[in-house]
C-alpha cells in the first residue's frame, strides 16, 4: 500500500518530492495542474525511486512541555508575553509569530536537541520585540543568546 501523497503548490519552477513521516509530499509550480499528466508521471517515477519506503520519524528529543517551559522562561528574560503560542505542522520553517504577539512553532521542534529547540524560541520570543532580521535583531539575539549563530549553523546542518 503507497502511503498518502499530498500536493503543494509553490513558487518554484520544477517539480520536487520529499517523503515525510506521515506520507510524500510533491510541491509543484503554481500553474501546474495537480492531476496534469506530467504530475501524475513525475509522482510515479518518484514513488519508484523512494520504493515505498518512509524515512523513519526522528526521535522525540525535546518534549513540547519542555518547549512550553523555554518559551516562559525566555518570554521573562526578554521581557515579552505572547498573547499565543501554538505548535503546527509547517513545511518550510521552524516557528513564526505576528504582530498581534501570536508565536506558531513547528512540531518537529520536538525532533531537536533542546540547546537547538531553545534557539528556535528565543529567535521567535526576539522577533516579538523586533519583527525584522536587521542589525537590531541581530544585536537582541547576541545580547540573550551570545552563541546563536553557532547554533543557528547546527541547525542548517541538520537534513530535516
Amino acid at each position: 500500500m503507497t502511503p498518502p501523497v499530498k500536493i503543494r503548490r509553490q513558487n518554484r519552477q520544477n517539480l520536487m518530492m520529499r517523503a515525510t513521516p506521515d506520507g510524500y509530499e510533491v510541491f509543484i509550480p503554481h500553474w501546474m495542474r495537480p492531476n496534469s499528466r506530467e504530475v501524475q508521471r513525475f509522482i510515479k517515477s518518484a514513488l519508484k525511486e523512494f520504493d515505498g519506503q518512509l524515512p523513519p520519524t526522528p526521535p522525540e528529543l525535546t518534549s513540547q512541555t519542555d518547549i512550553l517551559a523555554m518559551v516562559d522562561e525566555w518570554s521573562v528574560r526578554i521581557g515579552v508575553q505572547p498573547k499565543r503560542v501554538q505548535f503546527r505542522t509547517m513545511t518550510r520553517k521552524w516557528g513564526s509569530c505576528s504582530s498581534k504577539n501570536n508565536v506558531t512553532l513547528n512540531q518537529r521542534l520536538t525532533w531537536l536537541p533542546p540547546r537547538l529547540a531553545e534557539y528556535i524560541v528565543c529567535h521567535e520570543l526576539v522577533h516579538l520585540r523586533e519583527l525584522n532580521h536587521g542589525p537590531q535583531f541581530k544585536a537582541l539575539m547576541t545580547t540573550y543568546m551570545p552563541d546563536w549563530k553557532s547554533r543557528e549553523q547546527e541547525l542548517r546542518a541538520l537534513k530535516f
